[in-house]
């Protein structure tokens, strides 16, 4: 719930998904002491929903299934553009394997951060927790935001019952070391987004 100098905590409570679609986040360039002072690094995601559910059904419990796929070292908009493009191919329940493997198809595998445990055991479940120990030579880390790409599926659920999904999302990050200020660094980095976006949006108006 709460972030510490070494230890940010990003997160997001009661959003609404439509079943079938994406939700895209960007996640703050670590800063360079991050990997530069020794220690232990974690990066964690947590995603909760509630779907329906029947204890029943032989081909899963969950009505509503819904899963996250954490990218470095590339473009947001070339992970859109997949995600997109993957949607369109007529494989509502599959679009999210479809995008992936294009992706690491046309960027290489070092794009996708490998969480534990993996994305086909943590969507079975409706608290999903993902994370990853960041060593220094671990590549690509440092080159730009990452992005975490949050996607819901419909499993036997009828689209009258059930058409937007709600979930939370948590992303933490922590160094070891406490003199590792992380999370001024992060929040400036946010910060300043924020100060863009407005600016942006005014130059719409």
């Amino acid at each position: 719930m709460y972030s510490a100098e070494n230890y940010v905590v990003l997160s997001e409570d009661n959003i609404l998904i439509p079943v079938g679609k994406f939700h895209i986040y960007e996640i703050p360039q670590l800063p360079p002491e991050f990997f530069e002072v020794k220690g232990t690094r974690i990066l964690s995601i947590t995603l909760a929903f509630d779907p329906p559910t029947r204890p029943t059904r032989g081909d899963s419990y969950l009505g509503i299934t819904m899963e996250f796929n954490l990218f470095k070292g590339i473009d947001r908009e070339s992970i859109v553009s997949a995600y997109v493009d993957a949607d369109k191919t007529g494989s509502p329940d599959k679009f999210t394997g479809i995008t992936l493997e294009n992706l690491k198809e046309k960027y290489g595998s070092g794009i996708l951060v490998d969480l534990s445990p993996g994305s086909s055991l943590r969507k079975k479940g409706t608290v999903q927790r993902g994370q990853v120990k960041i060593f220094p030579q671990s590549t690509k880390y440092d080159e730009g935001n990452m992005t975490l790409v949050v996607s819901c599926n419909r499993k036997w659920a009828k689209p009258d019952e059930i058409e937007i999904q709600r979930y939370a999302l948590v992303a933490s990050i922590s160094h070891s070391d406490p003199q590792v200020n992380l999370y001024n660094r992060m929040r400036l980095q946010i910060n300043q987004r924020s100060d863009r976006e407005q600016e942006r949006q005014r130059g719409r108006v």
